[in-house]
């Protein structure tokens, strides 16, 4: 292991100890952020995507626990994903890089500590799905790593702020400014001279190719709310003709989803192409949590029916269901243009395989359609007013509540939900914008988004059926 001299030394010099000892060459900013560590007991970083901060926090950890006596650090993010298959990951990967490293760090899945002192030298890992996650930490020499902190509701940072009293505790956040309001907005407005701070623009980062940066901008334009918090590392606008704003979207997709055995509901849906550049999209719920199982361009409505009857069957297979014990699953699918097409073909798969596909329970959607509603203009106005009701759902006395629906962390589907632009009829109504009004103004076809409306729209079922 180092000599003391080198521990002094490298205490005090974590970019020297990346490069010398890990391995690694940190980029201008990431020395930066490094050094602050150091010279300043809480940091904040606000960055766009792919900027190596998850590599930074893995140094930090690294270089905290080998320089160090007797340390405690504390990590956490918003999800597992992002706390153990990419910063814990990012851990063990560098630690790998030097065999001496390698032999007196011991990795495990939620715990990395100096061989011999389990208990008492050691980094954590614990998702912020619980208030009480970063509680019960007490060491001389304390480094907290909060990833995605923009993610991580106020009361996780309140047994921190209780440790930093202490003068050797050091608090490390970083992610993208996707919230308009909380501990990670504060650390960057009004409360930015506690803290350094830093801010990292994606087009300024070695690390970010050109060609993500140029898609972002063709997709959706250097003036949207996308490119803003993707891209350019700032908070986003929220302008006022935004329908779902994008704090509501990244709150949902970095909300943690723990899965049932049994779901208690199971949707699927699908969005037909209905040109030549528009994407047929397949997808499904389980409970809370939304994924996407295909996504293809193209207008093959028997393909697409093959699709969606298998997807259901894993879904059968997966879950074990019964038609004794178990309700059909709805399957709700735009049935404007082609997509009438598939509603065909899945209707006439039910009827000559009746016992094979007993769980279809077949539902045409048409966007766009004029209903009879206090509020909303059309369907897909209601869809989009469901699908905000479940990402900012409130419980009977009006208080704010949980998410209710997990989106995927998908590019295209955060943009589009996030970009949807709305106005009020004559008669007051709302009405979001047509997907042709979108097109006009360069936003390509929401196809993610109208496949996520119709797998969060809810069913009115058949009258022999429960529930």
């Amino acid at each position: 292991m180092l000599s003391n001299e080198a521990i002094m030394y490298y205490a005090n010099h974590p970019v020297e100890f990346v490069e010398d000892v890990i391995g690694a060459k940190p980029d201008k900013e990431q020395a930066k952020i490094l050094n602050s560590i150091v010279h300043n007991q809480m940091t904040s970083v606000r960055s766009g995507h792919g900027i190596g901060k998850s590599a930074v926090e893995a140094w930090a950890v690294i270089w905290f626990i080998t320089t160090h006596p007797y340390p405690k650090i504390p990590c956490t993010a918003p999800t597992q994903h992002q706390l153990f298959d990419i910063l814990w990951a990012e851990i063990s990967k560098w630690k790998r890089n030097n065999k001496v490293l390698d032999s007196e760090l011991v990795w495990t899945k939620e715990k990395l500590y100096m061989k011999g002192h389990s208990e008492e030298w050691f980094a954590v890992a614990r998702t912020a799905s619980t208030p009480d996650a970063l509680q019960g930490f007490h060491a001389e020499h304390m480094l907290y790593i909060i990833d995605e902190a923009s993610g991580v509701d106020d009361a996780i940072f309140e047994p921190v702020l209780g440790a930093l009293s202490t003068p050797n505790a050091k608090l490390l956040m970083c992610g993208n400014p996707t919230q308009l309001s909380g501990f990670f907005y504060d650390s960057h407005n009004k409360n930015r001279e506690q803290y350094s701070t830093f801010h990292i623009d994606g087009r300024n980062s070695p690390r970010v190719s050109d060609e993500f940066v140029q898609t972002i901008i063709n997709m959706y334009g250097e003036d949207s709310d996308v490119f803003r918090v993707r891209v350019a590392g700032d908070f986003p606008l929220a302008e006022d003709d935004i329908y779902i704003p994008l704090p509501m979207v990244e709150k949902s997709v970095q909300t943690e989803y723990i899965p049932r055995e049994h779901p208690d509901i199971i949707h699927i849906g699908c969005d037909v192409a209905r040109f030549g550049t528009d994407k047929t999209v397949i997808g499904y719920r389980t409970d809370e949590k939304v994924r996407f199982f295909k996504k293809r361009v193209g207008q093959d409505t028997m393909k697409t029916a093959d699709d969606i009857a298998l997807l259901g069957s894993m879904l059968v297979d997966q879950y074990k269901l019964r038609p004794e014990k178990d309700l059909p699953i709805p399957i709700k699918i735009d049935d404007g243009g082609v997509g009438g097409g598939v509603v065909d073909r899945l209707r006439q798969m039910k009827r000559n395989f009746p016992e094979r596909f007993w769980w279809m329970e077949i539902y045409p959607v048409k966007f766009g359609q004029k209903i009879r509603h206090k509020f909303y203009d059309d369907s897909t106005t209601f869809m989009m007013a469901n699908l905000k009701t479940l990402l900012r759902p409130f419980d009977d006395e009006g208080k704010p509540k949980d998410v209710e629906i997990v989106l995927p962390d998908d590019d295209a589907l955060i943009a589009q939900i996030s970009g949807r632009k709305y106005g009020m009829t004559e008669n007051g109504k709302i009405r979001v914008e047509s997907k042709k009004v979108m097109k006009a103004r360069g936003v390509p076809s929401p196809d993610e988004a109208d496949c996520v409306l119709l797998i969060c729209l809810p069913v009115k079922r058949p009258k022999n059926k429960k529930g």
